[in-house]
């Protein structure tokens, strides 16, 4: 629904951006991660398979899985946060829930809570094997929001 048939008002130009502050992680570059969809509290990111980065035979690693579920789940809650602040992971878990075999893998992101210093945010990972979805994974992430301080 957009602002103007809520009657609230649409203050989206005020959050940050996601995709500003991913491109500035070189591990997030390293995974191959690309944003396919961001909106305030809420990101879809895919990673392709790497063979250096997987496990026999040919299948993403827990932490592979891990670090893009918790990647996604910090980013939605990043994207509820004013423009000029940040968060970083304070912790995240993640359960597996089937074998993480495909060509890539896609996350979606949410925001469970969402506070001025720390926020909890979630990610389902699905693998994608000719086209098709399969849940892989759930993290839950927490993080700690601040303030960006500009470089003196």
């Amino acid at each position: 629904m957009r602002a103007e048939e809520t009657g609230k008002p649409d203050k989206s130009g005020e959050l940050s951006k996601p995709s500003d502050f991913l491109a500035l992680l070189p591990f997030v570059q390293s995974y191959g991660v690309t944003i396919l969809d961001e909106m305030p509290g809420h990101i879809v990111i895919e990673a392709p398979f790497q063979a250096a980065l997987s496990t026999p035979p040919d299948l993403f690693p827990a932490s592979f899985i891990g670090t893009v579920g918790d990647i996604a789940a910090v980013s939605s809650c990043n994207s509820l946060l004013p423009a000029g602040w940040a968060c970083a992971t304070l912790d995240f878990t993640v359960k597996m829930t089937a074998q993480a075999r495909g060509e890539k893998v896609i996350a979606r992101g949410r925001v469970l809570q969402n506070g001025r210093n720390i926020s909890v945010g979630a990610a389902d990972i699905f693998t994608v094997k000719d086209g098709m979805e399969q849940l892989c994974g759930s993290v839950l992430a927490s993080t700690r929001n601040f303030k960006i301080q500009s470089a003196v």
